[in-house]
């Protein structure tokens, strides 16, 4: 989880331009980063099988700090006009989260051939899609 909240830590600092749309995404291509570079520490954080998360305190403030600064990214981007005012900051949160988790969880399963996927800027792209949806047009 520590190299997890480095990686987002990075990523978020080399975001360019300070714009909450573009570090939200960059927290995501952090993500991915991470588990493709851990992919044991991914399948093991991942797993709540393999490790008790919710009994250790310092997981779980890892977790929703990172969580909370989504949030705030987002709450950054609607003050600025650049999502709509109605969107839902919980559907956000989750869709991002699950497509980042899936993309790396196929790419670490194997998954990516059967779909004809070359590699994994496959995943940044389709995340960079992802982000296209939500920015107000």
């Amino acid at each position: 989880m520590n190299r997890l909240t480095e990686a987002v830590a990075q990523a978020s600092a080399d975001a360019e331009g300070g714009d909450p749309l573009a570090v939200f995404e960059a927290i995501g291509h952090g993500y991915l980063r991470w588990a493709m570079a851990n992919p044991t520490h991914f399948q093991i954080i991942s797993s709540r099988t393999l490790i008790d998360f919710n009994s250790s305190e310092v997981l779980r403030h890892q977790n929703e700090a990172i969580r909370q600064q989504m949030i705030n990214l987002l709450a950054d981007a609607r003050q600025s006009g650049r999502i709509a005012d109605d969107l839902d900051f919980d559907q956000v949160l989750l869709g991002a989260r699950a497509l980042v988790y899936g993309l790396a969880r196929m790419a670490i399963d194997g998954h990516f051939p059967e779909w004809n996927v070359a590699g994994p800027e496959a995943m940044h792209h389709t995340l960079h899609l992802f982000m296209a949806q939500i920015a107000q047009r």
